[in-house]
């Protein structure tokens, strides 16, 4: 799993810190004012509360003050960035999601290769053989493919962050054309975004093969059953019914994470 560089702060934004924790120790009073929002944001998000830093700072935005939406739209660019590196390090990782499922897979084609051989004869012990085979591969693919669409669904969400923390920081450089720092913190997400898109694309086509795979192997284990004599078939096939599995979930491709630096957050 790629490493995350922590945001770096600067000097003045260090002092505001500072400041705006000495403010919330003397039990001010809840914010009222599109300004007090975005000054209890900008000290939330520098406490790493990132939920009540967004709800604070779009509260400020939604303000419309012309002054507070350029830093306000910053800031949540860091706090969905920040969401995003966070909720990626608690996903399943993309990569060993994928090779699970690709030995999975062919687990299942050798499960599939050994039935048609079975199936060609007329040997009882070898069809018997061949369910069990298909019996444990199923389940492993199963498996895997559930596996697979949790990290789907996980990396999904992250790219969702990551495209309105993006958003976010174009915003603020339109406002602002004058802002290096926003242009270069969306060029730093769009290329989070790229890497995730891609591990998003290797995951997907890993969980549409794993489906077929499954249909396939679904297919040859009911045609084993239905050589196998009574008396041979192995203990609990009369419940061993293939069920229907949940379609892989399908977010927008993605990829891993990297965050490159990004700048601090900034008061108004």
């Amino acid at each position: 799993r790629p490493t995350h560089h922590a945001l770096r702060p600067s000097a003045s934004c260090l002092l505001v810190t500072l400041a705006l924790t000495a403010l919330a120790a003397s039990e001010s009073p809840p914010p009222a004012t599109p300004r007090e929002f975005f000054n209890a944001g900008t000290r939330q998000l520098g406490a790493g509360k990132l939920r009540e830093a967004e709800t604070s700072l779009e509260t400020a935005l939604a303000s419309q003050n012309e002054r507070l939406q350029p830093p306000a739209l910053y800031n949540l660019g860091l706090v969905r960035f920040g969401q995003g590196v966070e909720q990626l390090k608690k996903s399943p990782a993309a990569k060993p999601a994928v090779t699970r499922g690709q030995s999975a897979t062919a687990q299942a084609d050798a499960a599939i290769g050994q039935a048609d051989e079975a199936l060609a004869g007329n040997d009882v012990q070898r069809l018997v053989a061949a369910y069990l085979r298909g019996r444990g591969a199923r389940k492993e693919l199963r498996a895997a493919t559930q596996a697979v669409q949790r990290a789907l669904k996980a990396h999904g969400a992250v790219l969702a962050r990551w495209e309105r923390a993006a958003g976010d920081f174009k915003s603020a450089a339109e406002l602002n054309p004058a802002d290096a720092d926003a242009r270069h913190n969306a060029d730093v997400v769009d290329r989070c975004i790229a890497r995730l898109v891609d591990s998003l694309r290797e995951l997907q086509q890993c969980c549409n093969g794993m489906d077929g795979k499954q249909q396939q192997l679904g297919e040859a284990m009911k045609k084993l059953k239905g050589r196998i004599p009574a008396p041979n078939m192995p203990p609990g096939a009369e419940g061993d019914e293939e069920e229907e599995e949940e379609q892989p979930l399908g977010p927008k491709p993605g990829q891993e994470e990297r965050a490159a630096r990004a700048r601090a957050a900034r008061p108004a």
